[in-house]
């Protein structure tokens, strides 16, 4: 290959949109420029092989791609991995103490980047959350919540001012956990006394400690403080109900109940995606509202982007992203009927009787194709 030159692992830098396309050793395309490696774990995968990118006279110089070559699609599914890193380092400032008067410029720079991605494409936004099971419990939860709450928010009519602040909420709604964020991460036993206290008093913390960096809006404080509360009195801290539960953090609510059902977690497996939003709407009746569960239901869609599927011809595929009516989305078989992986993932219209979904699949049982599946929105095909 006298036209490329070979790249090492250490000439990646995570998070960083890549300043040219990387090549396998027989030139075939992985991952264009502008494409993001968004941890280690697919920074080791990717270079189990020898990976290459075209030479230049200065062999050190990466030119910058054109701005043509990076597609919308790229972009909002790059924004989220970049989302992760951002919203990392801002829990690691809280988590030492250090935050002062970074940390709300931090949220709100990552809320704003969330309402642009959701813009361009919701689709790849959602499926670059319900494929990672690498980054850390506390950063996709908080920012699954924030997707779902600018969904919900904006099919509600929610003017954008209000829709951010309700992001940068949800970005926010735990904090007071970040310090024991890593042992609730490992127990599967019951919680000692004083963890179970944290956590049933985490609502108020979480709004209390904003308020000391300087949150003063109404709608935010009260989302953070009252996300654990139900319509029929159930929840805590104040044990609210009915109409003393405003509109925002009933949004809330709703977006982290649901984050948090299909996230494994140390004492249960997670929930499919379809489970998850049945239990919610059987919930609605008395706990959770009603519209706003079917809003999300609407919005996401019974099957949404990123989550496993069988099809009706044994091929295991990935929700690429919803058709109009949501009930056939189009989906990339990238395991075959007798269960082989697939050299390239295959498009597949799911109105097809042969492409029917027949069921959804854990996407624990599948991450060893994680590379492969993720390259359907870093590249996505022609």
């Amino acid at each position: 290959m006298p036209n490329y030159q070979k790249v090492e692992s250490t000439d990646i830098e995570i998070g960083a949109p890549l300043q040219k396309a990387l090549y396998d050793k027989n030139g075939i395309l992985l991952i264009k420029a502008g494409g993001i490696i968004a941890s280690e774990s697919h920074l080791s995968i990717l270079f189990e092989k020898e990976i290459f990118c075209e030479g230049s006279e200065d062999a050190n110089t990466w030119i910058s791609p054109p701005t043509d070559q990076i597609t919308e699609a790229t972009n909002t599914f790059s924004a989220l991995d970049n989302a992760k890193i951002k919203l990392n380092r801002a829990f690691d400032l809280f988590r030492r103490g250090k935050a002062k008067e970074e940390f709300l410029p931090r949220i709100k720079e990552i809320a704003l980047s969330l309402q642009q991605a959701c813009l361009h494409d919701k689709d790849a936004a959602i499926a670059n959350l319900h494929l990672d099971y690498d980054t850390p419990y506390a950063v996709v939860h908080h920012l699954q919540a924030a997707i779902l709450c600018e969904i919900v928010g904006k099919r509600l009519g929610v003017k954008e001012e209000a829709r951010l602040k309700l992001v940068q909420a949800a970005l926010t709604h735990d904090i007071d956990l970040l310090d024991i964020q890593h042992l609730l991460d490992r127990y599967t036993l019951p919680l000692p006394n004083q963890y179970a206290e944290r956590i049933r008093n985490h609502p108020k913390a979480s709004a209390k400690a904003l308020q000391e960096l300087g949150v003063t809006d109404k709608n935010w404080l009260d989302a953070v403080e009252h996300h654990h509360e139900r319509l029929d009195g159930s929840g805590y801290s104040d044990s609210l109900a009915g109409d003393s539960i405003r509109i925002p953090t009933r949004i809330l609510a709703i977006a982290d109940i649901y984050s948090a059902m299909i996230r494994d977690r140390p004492n249960r497996k997670a929930i499919l995606t379809k489970e998850a939003l049945r239990k919610l709407m059987m919930d609605h009746g008395g706990k959770n509202d009603a519209r706003l569960t079917q809003i999300l239901i609407k919005e996401i869609g019974v099957f949404p982007s990123g989550v496993i599927v069988q099809l009706a011809d044994k091929e295991i595929a990935v929700v690429k992203h919803r058709e109009e009516n949501g009930v056939f989305p189009i989906v990339y078989a990238f395991i075959d009927p007798s269960g082989n992986p697939m050299l390239t993932p295959e498009r597949r219209d799911t109105a097809k009787p042969e492409n029917k979904i027949k069921s959804i699949l854990p996407f624990a049982d599948y991450r060893g194709s994680i590379a492969i599946i993720r390259n359907l929105w870093i590249n996505p095909p022609a």
